[in-house]
């Protein structure tokens, strides 16, 4: 209404002059709001290269939380998006069974580890997984120095070599029987200890023992740098474990989650990527999600709420930490993208699906800038030569998007809103002068591949 208003003052003082509708025409084109439509500006940068992204991949542990490593979510996750990179959970807590039944090479017997050996070997044998991390959440109540605490347990340093019995154990049965080397080992959100804590100090203890042990029984896994539990605070923690330069060669890439990071500046997530690049390490997010606390919200799975909001953290992570890997939490019945029967898609799903299907392995992403915050930009060009961009619009209300610095000829966009979860269109609009022109709707997920 302001604006109307604005126009109308215009037209009163310039109705008698020859050139007053002229004007009135001009100030309205020139505006940012074009009948009641916002207009936001993007322009890429195409040389300006920053990361190339490795696997868009998920989290598959569910041997945490069931009898069977393996499930029909997690079976589909692996057949329709083949992951590159994936994270396994091992257990080595049985509550169940006394010490004496898993201590030391026992574990490699447990029903529950086989169907962990099993699952890894499907993973890498039928759908062409590449890397895998393996990560520990707890251990036997014997090796830690308060058994009655459910959280912040510390291993007890007499006992890390007891621990490391049963670890190098399952590496060395999962690679001679089973065909699949662990390339990357970390314990799980050590930073904020939820099961197991570990103090930077310990942490590089614990390394320089477990390397030593790798390497006698002939294992390449090294050791994720960090792993932390959230965005926040992944720089600290890992400044302190490179305090030792003894133990640089073991680490691989710097590690976070990106939980509890809605609120954080993106300067946050530019850190990891600033820290990452002065030791020449890539960035990957092993748990990508916005909320560890999403569960206790019945339904929030299947809600459009919960897509929008992870397509924004994922975007953040691309884009400011320059991720390389992401791994989703989880691809399988835990946070999860899909109904158990596989019959349902929730709106997570198709969020997935502009990240796995337009922005995977090989893309080079190159610099791109939004004029609007709440309109999030993320652009790559794929080794074909074809450029993408997804485009988020957090807002209420259609945008109209100036995007300046890519062009075509052919422009197809794909969108997902809460009202339709995958429109797909073809030749949608094409450049003109360098500049594109696309409107978006309200609360809307966006892909546009220029051919």
């Amino acid at each position: 209404m302001i604006i109307i208003f604005k126009y109308l003052h215009i037209y009163r003082m310039t109705m008698k002059s020859k050139i007053g509708v002229l004007s009135i025409a001009l100030l309205i084109l020139n505006s940012s709001v074009v009948w009641g439509q916002e207009k936001v500006t993007v322009k890429v940068f195409p040389d300006i290269k920053r990361q190339i992204i490795q696997s868009i991949g998920g989290d598959y542990c569910m041997a945490r939380y069931s009898n069977n490593a393996w499930d029909a979510i997690g079976g589909q996750t692996l057949k329709e998006f083949r992951p590159g990179c994936v994270r396994v959970a091992l257990p080595m807590q049985f509550k169940k069974e006394p010490y004496g039944n898993f201590k030391g090479d026992l574990i490699t017997k447990q029903p529950l580890v086989i169907t962990l050996f099993e699952t890894m070997r499907r993973m890498k044998n039928e759908f062409g997984v590449k890397q895998f991390i393996v990560s520990v959440w707890d251990v036997p109540d014997e090796l830690v120095q308060d058994p009655a605490r459910s959280a912040q347990r510390e291993i007890k340093p007499q006992a890390y070599d007891e621990m490391l019995d049963m670890l190098v154990a399952f590496l060395v049965k999962a690679k001679r029987d089973y065909g699949v080397e662990a390339d990357y080992f970390s314990f799980n959100e050590s930073d904020g200890g939820y099961q197991v804590r570990f103090s930077p100090q310990a942490t590089i203890a614990f390394i320089k023992k477990a390397m030593e042990r790798f390497k006698a029984a002939g294992l390449k896994t090294k050791f994720l740098l960090a792993d932390t539990a959230q965005t926040k605070g992944t720089v600290e923690f890992a400044t302190m474990i490179m305090a030792d330069s003894t133990i640089w060669k073991d680490l691989g890439p710097l590690c976070f989650h990106s939980w509890w990071s809605e609120r954080v500046p993106d300067v946050e997530f530019e850190r990891i990527a600033a820290f990452a690049k002065a030791w020449n390490k890539p960035v990957w997010c092993d748990e990508l999600g916005f909320d560890a606390m999403a569960y206790k919200v019945k339904g929030m799975f299947q809600s459009w709420d919960y897509a929008l909001r992870l397509a924004r953290v994922a975007n953040r992570t691309l884009k400011y930490a320059q991720a390389e890997a992401t791994m989703y939490w989880t691809w399988q019945n835990d946070y999860s993208i899909m109904s158990t029967d596989l019959k349902t898609m929730y709106p997570s799903y198709y969020v997935t699906r502009h990240l796995t299907d337009f922005m995977n392995t090989g893309t080079q992403i190159v610099h791109s800038v939004s004029s609007d915050p709440e309109v999030l930009v993320i652009s790559g060009i794929h080794d074909t030569g074809t450029q993408v961009m997804q485009l988020i619009n957090m807002k209420k209300i259609p945008v109209t998007v100036d995007i300046q610095g890519y062009g075509s000829q052919i422009i197809d966009m794909v969108t997902t809103t809460e009202v339709n979860n995958w429109q797909v269109q073809k030749n949608v609009t094409k450049s003109k002068k360098g500049h594109v022109l696309i409107q978006l709707k309200a609360e809307s997920v966006n892909t546009l591949i220029l051919n």
